[in-house]
């Protein structure tokens, strides 16, 4: 009989001590599991929630004269009149190191004109890039511009002159028609006027300037410092600001939940070495008699130490795989009455099924060490006496 064979046959004789071992274990990563999988599902819908909130990076010329605004938060200055951004500056953000951490780059021409005898400012837009960059947007009428010669005009501005989709109104030395009225955003948007880049850029005569560039980064690759110090180096006339209350917020974001079900699984785990320590213990005391025996028909301690922890191995990779399922499935059922405000998607992920049975069994190997060692030490003579 080998040395294994020995391990499988005291498991299966001692059918309730290994169902506790498996089940303490099995409890202690199922949660760790649960815990990570929930953990990776809220970073990725806090992250996709985030990226909604719009630009995270600001590209500005070096000259600034008019004040700008986004979203409440004062980011700098542009000059309206003459700006050395254009747009081959976007192909140069895209070539960044960093590239494939960026999601959207928004150019803007702001050039101000009047409109029906009032002063507007005008926002020559990538209407793609901006409603991508701008989740929130929706139209209160009309629809998205199909053409060059369309527009979009927000509700404040709207209802100050008096137009609505149809309408066709003469700008700059141009004429557009009104296709869509964006419905209340509660910024800047609201006053404005915004039609294709391209159209403002030849009306106004601006070749291919820009006013500035909206960056949306995505944060969990790299650190949002990189990525401006990047489109600085790239652009070295213009200047690069980072929204930091944004950036700030969803790195935070990011970051808390992993943090949480780290600490929380590491404590898991340690009470489930717990338990298999003073259970492999226990059944050393027990098992006396039967180490003994093997001591004393030649075993050596590297054998007896290698049959309790063939033991402990088994129990452990068989632990893991049930934890493991536990752990996939049971958030699948909790996370919507616990946490239904989030759209959580839960993903199989190999390297976290791999690691859950590569931690059962260092746990479970790790706590059966001590009691291996004190049963391959025994006297086989006073073992004997017990019997």
């Amino acid at each position: 009989m080998k040395l294994i064979d020995i391990a499988i046959q005291n498991i299966r004789r001692k059918k309730g001590r290994t169902l506790f071992l498996v089940s303490g274990l099995a409890i202690g990563i199922g949660a760790a599991v649960a815990l990570t999988s929930v953990g990776d599902a809220m970073n990725r819908e806090v992250m996709h929630v985030m990226d909604e909130f719009g630009a995270n990076v600001v590209v500005l010329p070096a000259s600034e004269d008019l004040p700008l605004s986004y979203g409440g938060l004062t980011v700098s200055a542009v000059n309206t009149g003459g700006t050395s951004l254009t747009i081959d500056d976007i192909r140069k953000i895209r070539t960044i190191e960093n590239s494939a951490n960026i999601s959207t780059v928004a150019p803007k021409l702001l050039v101000a004109s009047e409109i029906r005898g009032t002063k507007v400012l005008v926002a020559g837009i990538d209407v793609t890039s901006e409603f991508k960059l701008k989740k929130w947007w929706r139209l209160s009428a009309g629809m998205k511009p199909q053409e060059e010669t369309e527009a979009l005009i927000g509700r404040d501005a709207a209802a100050r002159l008096g137009l609505s989709p149809g309408d066709k109104i003469k700008v700059g030395t141009g004429h557009l028609v009104i296709a869509g009225v964006l419905d209340v955003t509660g910024s800047q948007d609201d006053g404005l006027l915004f039609a294709t880049i391209g159209w403002v850029q030849r009306q106004f005569k601006k070749g291919h300037a820009v006013s500035l560039i909206e960056v949306s980064a995505l944060c969990s690759g790299c650190p949002i410092t990189e990525i401006t110090e990047q489109i600085a180096a790239a652009l070295p006339g213009s200047k690069v600001v980072a929204v930091k209350e944004t950036v700030e917020l969803k790195m935070q974001a990011m970051h808390y939940f992993h943090k949480f079900s780290i600490g929380i699984s590491l404590l898991l785990l340690i009470v489930a070495g717990m338990i298999i320590f003073f259970a492999m213990t226990a059944a050393v005391k027990e098992r006396v008699n039967e180490i003994g025996l093997f001591r004393a028909i030649g075993f050596r301690t590297g054998h007896i130490i290698l049959v309790l922890l063939s033991e402990a191995f088994a129990v452990s990779l068989l632990a893991g795989a049930v934890g493991y399922a536990l752990g996939f499935i049971s958030p699948r059922f909790i996370a919507p009455y616990l946490m239904n405000a989030y759209n959580l998607q839960f993903v199989f992920d190999p390297l976290l099924a791999f690691g859950a049975l590569i931690a059962s069994v260092v746990v479970g190997l790790a706590a059966s060490i001590y009691p291996a060692l004190r049963a391959s030490r025994l006297d086989p003579v006073e073992a004997l006496r017990t019997l």
